[in-house]
């Protein structure tokens, strides 16, 4: 009986050591995955920093996520600063201090460090959202794709509304000019920044231009931003409730984006700690970050940070909130350029989504502000940058990181 006693506590003793051991590499083996690659890291970093020089933009946010894996953020620049305008100063000597005090500004040791917990501004980032109620709408019975216009709006709401469709709407088919390209619309947003736009009064800028259409629906591409607010409209009435309830309720909570939200109606405050909008005007910085967001409604008005953009493209990619069969509908694109079958070759749009040598997601700008959110091969991106001028782009920061990461990649 001493025997075995003593073989059994020898034999729970080896399988203790066995399962002790076995833990501790796995522990190791999900550390390993759990931690973004520091080689990686320093190169996203640095493609940053080199696209900032490159485009002199005050400040930049890059987020990059792994699939199924870690999140690295990373930052240049400053969030917001004093602007400093050559045009202002009255002499060359002072010309040239006034671009040296702007340049030092945005090195960040005049004005506040950006970092990736503050809140933006997210623009067309938006449509995403639009585009993802209408499909979740759909599902749930509540209208069709094949709805005209004027099934929801009334008979003549808009030049060829009884032909265009929720579909035609939602991957840019329907021809509807975007009303801001109409003058008179930029002439009064610029005049009046504080003034609260309604939806119907936005459409009405190209229902009542010399040009309400571009072209026949289903012939041609053509983004607009008429399209997305009629599809908030829409969404309004087939949910019977307002566009920012809606989001709320079936979007953001769902996948507790806790820090993305829908500004109401003239609402022009952005949470507390904010990336600041700057625009570039003849040599003047101006802010723009209180200019009301209305003038984007379900085309453009929403706010987020790099994080939670980043949750929300994975969403969209992995189906989360949305069947398969939508998310399909949702990336079954379109030509961008001319009409006819899409085949790959070039940029293509879905249903509020765009396809660009293999990357999936969506650009943004509005106030100030220039954003992506993509997701390309291996890995979620998305990008903001709080200087709107002839020389910035966010999706250049964007295929710059792709590249960083990708260096054979011909994009």
């Amino acid at each position: 009986m001493a025997i075995r006693t003593c073989l059994s506590k020898k034999y729970i003793f080896i399988l203790w050591l066995l399962l002790s051991t076995i833990a501790m590499l796995g522990a190791r083996g999900c550390g390993s995955v759990n931690v973004f690659p520091a080689e990686q890291a320093v190169l996203l970093q640095t493609s940053l920093n080199n696209s900032r020089a490159t485009m002199n933009f005050p400040g930049g946010l890059l987020g990059v996520r792994l699939v199924n894996g870690p999140t690295w953020t990373g930052a240049s620049g400053v969030a917001n600063f004093s602007p400093v305008a050559a045009a202002e100063t009255g002499s060359l000597l002072a010309d040239a201090l006034s671009s040296i005090l702007i340049s030092s500004a945005w090195a960040g040791t005049v004005g506040t460090p950006i970092n990736s917990n503050l809140y933006t501004r997210i623009g067309s980032l938006t449509k995403t959202y639009t585009a993802t109620l209408i499909l979740l709408l759909a599902e749930e019975g509540k209208l069709t794709l094949e709805d005209t216009v004027d099934d929801w709006m009334g008979a003549g709401y808009y030049p060829n509304s009884n032909i265009a469709t929720i579909r035609q709407l939602l991957n840019m088919t329907a021809g509807f000019t975007s009303y801001t390209e109409i003058d008179a619309f930029n002439n009064q947003r610029f005049a009046t920044p504080e003034k609260e736009f309604l939806p119907e009064e936005l459409v009405s800028y190209a229902r009542s231009s010399a040009t309400p259409n571009k072209f026949a629906p289903g012939t041609k591409f053509n983004y607009s931003n008429t399209n997305f607010v009629i599809l908030g409209l829409i969404a309004q009435k087939a949910g019977n409730d307002s566009y920012k309830n809606l989001i709320e309720n079936k979007i953001l909570t769902p996948l507790n984006l806790s820090r993305t939200s829908v500004p109401a109606g003239d609402d022009r405050t952005i949470p507390k700690n904010y990336v600041s909008g700057f625009q570039e005007d003849d040599g003047a910085w101006e802010d723009l970050t209180s200019y009301s967001p209305s003038i984007g409604f379900s085309a453009g008005n929403m706010i987020s940070t790099v994080t939670n953009m980043l949750d929300w493209i994975q969403a969209i990619n992995e189906s989360q909130l949305l069947t398969e069969y939508s998310t399909h509908q949702m990336m079954d694109y379109g030509p961008m350029t001319g009409s006819g079958p899409w085949d790959g070759s070039e940029p293509g749009y879905g249903l509020g989504i765009s396809y660009i040598k293999g990357a999936v997601g969506h650009d943004g700008e509005i106030n100030g502000y220039r954003l992506s959110a993509y997701k390309y091969k291996d890995y979620y991106f998305a990008v903001v940058i709080n200087g709107v001028s002839d020389t910035t782009s966010s999706s250049d920061v964007f295929w710059n990181a792709v590249r960083a990461l990708y260096p054979d990649d011909d994009v």
